[in-house]
């Protein structure tokens, strides 16, 4: 039996991290798992998509130059004027950032324990998980291992 409190391993703005529950507070709501039931606790990469709203931008884009070809007086350097600096604005829009996630099964269900984009916070939630996991499985005599 623990005498000890309910630590905490991580506290931020996105996650919790305690002896007992991991929680992701994601909008609209929070998830909670309980660290003793989480199984098979992995690390996964996603890469960078393209943001569901670039292929608008890009079709506005060859509109604003359509237009600008047929209603100035020299449109070829104002369609390039325009092509150099929206260009580096739209490919910006084009993707998302790389992901990092934090994949589990949870009462035998797979399911996506926590994410970021933000290696530095991701790394530390990861962290305090394994630490939390770890901490779990000792018993009061340490971690159950025999000496011969």
């Amino acid at each position: 039996m623990s005498t000890r409190g309910n630590r905490t391993y991580y506290r931020g703005s996105d996650a919790e991290v305690t002896e007992a529950l991991f929680t992701w507070h994601t909008s609209p709501e929070s998830l909670s798992f309980a660290i003793a039931d989480l199984r098979h606790v992995g690390l996964v990469q996603s890469p960078a998509r393209t943001r569901p709203y670039a292929p608008h931008l890009a079709g506005g884009a060859l509109l604003a130059v359509a237009a600008a070809w047929t209603l100035l007086a020299d449109p070829t350097l104002y369609v390039f004027g325009f092509l150099a600096t929206s260009g580096p604005l739209i490919a910006f829009f084009w993707r998302q950032p790389r992901r990092w996630e934090l994949h589990a099964q949870y009462h035998g269900v797979a399911v996506v324990l926590y994410s970021s984009s933000d290696v530095r916070v991701f790394n530390q939630v990861g962290r305090a998980l394994r630490r939390a996991m770890e901490d779990g499985r000792r018993t009061p005599w340490g971690y159950g291992l025999a000496a011969a």
